[in-house]
C-alpha cells in the first residue's frame, strides 16, 4: 500500500466507535480507549482518530491542559500549552503520513483553542517517532529523560503497571501562524 491507496480523515472519537477502537488498537487493554474517550467527554481534550474509510488506523489524545507529568510541569511553564499523548499508527499504515495528519490537525485545533505551544513525550528508544516529531518542528526540551508509568487492566480484569523512559518535546505554535 502506498500513500495514494487511501485518504486519511481525522475525526474526534465517538462513543459508538469505542468497541471498534478497542479491537483495532488495544484488545489486551480495553480501558485504554475508554479512558481517552472520557478525557474528551470531560471537555479536557479530544481523542483524535485517523480513519481510512471505516477503518481506524491511528490515534492521538490531544489534551488542552498540557502534560500531566510533574517531571515536566516542575521545569517548564505549560500555561496555554496543548499536549499530544498516546499516539499510535497501525503497522500497515506507518510511514504513509497518518501520524503527520493527526499531529497537524491537533496543531490546528490547538491554535483555535488559543494554545501557544504543543508538546509530547517520546520514548528514548523510539528513534523513528523522534525523527518525525523533529521534522514537524518539535524540539527536545533540554532537561533530559524521565520515567512515565501508567496503569492498565487486561481482559481478565487484572491490573498492571507499565512504564517507559521518555523525553519531552515541544513546538511553539506562534511561530507557525498561517
Amino acid at each position: 500500500m502506498n500513500k495514494k491507496d487511501f485518504h486519511v480523515k481525522i475525526k474526534a472519537a465517538k462513543e459508538t466507535h469505542l468497541q471498534l477502537l478497542v479491537s483495532q488498537f488495544s484488545p489486551d487493554n480495553p480501558m485504554f480507549q475508554y479512558n481517552r474517550y472520557n478525557v474528551q467527554q470531560d471537555g479536557e481534550g479530544l481523542y483524535l482518530i485517523a480513519w481510512d474509510e471505516n477503518v481506524p488506523i491511528g490515534h492521538f489524545l490531544l489534551r488542552w491542559s498540557g502534560p500531566q507529568d510533574a517531571s515536566v510541569t516542575n521545569k517548564i511553564k505549560i500555561t496555554a500549552s496543548a499536549f499530544l499523548e498516546a499516539g499510535l499508527t497501525i503497522d500497515d499504515y506507518r510511514r504513509k503520513g497518518v501520524a503527520t495528519a493527526i499531529i497537524q490537525e491537533a496543531e490546528r485545533l490547538s491554535k483555535e483553542k488559543g494554545c501557544t505551544h504543543i508538546g509530547l513525550e517520546v520514548g528514548v528508544e523510539n528513534f523513528e517517532a523522534k525523527r518525525l516529531y523533529e521534522k514537524l518542528g518539535y524540539k527536545d526540551w533540554g532537561y533530559g529523560e524521565f520515567l512515565i508509568s501508567w496503569e492498565f487492566i487486561d481482559n481478565n480484569g487484572n491490573k498492571g503497571i507499565d512504564s517507559e523512559i521518555v523525553i519531552f518535546m515541544q513546538k511553539n505554535l506562534q511561530t507557525d501562524i498561517d
